[in-house]
């Protein structure tokens, strides 16, 4: 695992399988495939169009942005039901990326959404489950979550003490229709290949006046940051740049809101909290104070000109 912190994504771990490249770099032709590799089309991943055009390159995959919808896209073919992130197992000694650092935005979103009210929620990919945990803490909250990764979620029961998590596929949750008050992805939406299904299923678990909130990348930010780094730096592998092999949606506030709303959600709202917390003080008020003055920025611009990651507010019924 990666031990680096990060307020934009979280450390991957690579599989052999992940690390395979897929596009050749030529847009709407064959793709040059290594043994065992997926082959898909290059269609847009939101819209389905063909017509795109490469506006980064990391290493030898391409990112897209489609000529019609503007959605910016990965070109590699990873599994969209990848379940081996986390490995055979999770390492007692966890990353304190996936608690400390995140405690703050958590904390931010508890005291603006649940704080002073009951129900229940539902975290899709929650991971080792560490903000399952901290909603419980609430006392008035029903907490569970939804991880594919079995590794994760054994994680989650044995050493966090979470029953209320189970493993499987994000879109075959079992629960009833108008189950939750509020589900939420936290730096989920943007590796999954095909969300439709998931968020369809979401709305359906959602009731009526519940919220599904999403924090994601922002493709703003992120191709802006990945462009200063190669310019920088060059292509190195321990530097993050649009982690094209297992991210396969870049989203802005545009396109979230157009697959959102197709998938029947209303009033999409966009909110900030705070980055995730580096450990060291000096960069940890570094972000911060940028933090503030991109918030600034959105509030002056009446919210057009975001350059914060996404976190996204979509309501369901009117």
């Amino acid at each position: 695992m990666n031990n680096n912190l990060h307020d934009s994504n979280h450390p991957t771990t690579r599989s052999a399988a992940t690390e395979q490249l897929r596009s050749d770099g030529m847009m709407n032709s064959e793709s040059k495939r290594a043994p065992g590799e997926q082959a898909r089309s290059q269609r847009c991943l939101l819209c389905g169009g063909l017509r795109h055009r490469v506006v980064f390159r990391e290493f030898d995959i391409d990112i897209l942005q489609c000529l019609g919808c503007r959605h910016v896209f990965s070109s590699f073919a990873g599994d969209p039901h990848y379940a081996e992130f986390w490995g055979g197992e999770v390492a007692n000694e966890v990353d304190p990326y996936w608690w400390k650092a995140r405690d703050r935005m958590y904390q931010d979103f508890l005291t603006k959404f649940l704080a002073s009210r009951s129900g229940r929620l539902l975290d899709m990919g929650c991971g080792l489950g560490f903000f399952v945990r901290k909603v419980a803490t609430l006392g008035t909250w029903e907490a569970y979550g939804r991880e594919i990764s079995p590794a994760a979620v054994r994680y989650a029961h044995e050493k966090l003490g979470l029953a209320n998590i189970t493993c499987g596929r994000l879109e075959d949750v079992e629960f009833a229709p108008g189950s939750f008050d509020v589900i939420t992805f936290w730096d989920v939406i943007d590796h999954i290949l095909s969300p439709d299904p998931v968020l369809g299923r979401c709305q359906a678990l959602l009731r009526d006046g519940g919220i599904c909130f999403l924090r994601t990348p922002n493709v703003s930010g992120q191709l802006l940051r990945a462009r200063i780094n190669k310019l920088m730096k060059g292509m190195q592998r321990n530097i993050d740049y649009m982690q094209a092999h297992d991210h396969f949606h870049q989203y802005s506030m545009n396109t979230i809101r157009k697959l959102l709303e197709r998938n029947g959600f209303t009033r999409i709202e966009f909110v900030h909290l705070h980055p995730c917390q580096d450990l060291n003080g000096m960069v940890r008020g570094t972000r911060n104070l940028v933090f503030q003055l991109v918030r600034a920025l959105a509030v002056i611009s009446g919210g057009h000109l975001n350059l914060d990651n996404l976190f996204v507010v979509a309501h369901k019924g009117a």
